[in-house]
């Protein structure tokens, strides 16, 4: 019996040991790096609520070609012209705004998109200091708000010429 006790105790303490190293040996958390993943997080919740606006634009333009089709004016035909082309830019503009994004360093995430696959790949974090990724996700964060603001403006010239 003495035998048992005594081998618990020594294994609880090599295990209660062990335990303290790898506590011990994780990496400190930057409060930088940490803020920095606070604004990523601020735009990614931006571009899930932009996400299935900008898959229907595809959509959008055909039913404003269409609607095309059936006038004579030519303001109006440059009205609908001048709006895909908007579209277009928008469109553009969150393809680019995805291409540039840049992940911070130990951020655990995920990309939510129901009803498809997404894909977009991940770039190597660039090595910057913690200051400078606060830099680079304010600057992703007001491209993801212009996009956000370009196609509120948009579908408002969407409703006027339908």
């Amino acid at each position: 019996m003495k035998t048992f006790i005594y081998r618990t105790f020594v294994y609880g303490c090599v295990l209660a040991s062990c335990s303290l190293v790898f506590v011990a040996c994780e990496p400190e958390k930057d409060p930088k790096m940490e803020e920095a993943g606070k604004i990523h997080l601020a735009s990614m919740e931006i571009e899930e609520s932009l996400h299935e606006q900008i898959e229907g634009i595809d959509s959008l333009k055909v039913v404003l070609n269409d609607k095309k089709k059936t006038l004579t004016d030519a303001a109006a035909i440059a009205s609908i012209d001048s709006t895909v082309a908007a579209l277009d830019a928008v469109a553009k503009s969150f393809e680019e705004w995805e291409e540039n994004l840049v992940e911070v360093p130990g951020l655990p995430h995920e990309h939510h998109h129901e009803g498809e696959e997404h894909h977009h790949d991940h770039k190597p974090t660039p090595e910057v200091s913690g200051e400078q990724m606060i830099e680079i996700q304010k600057e992703i964060k007001t491209n993801i708000e212009k996009i956000k603001s370009d196609l509120e403006s948009v579908q408002e010239r969407v409703k006027k010429v339908l």
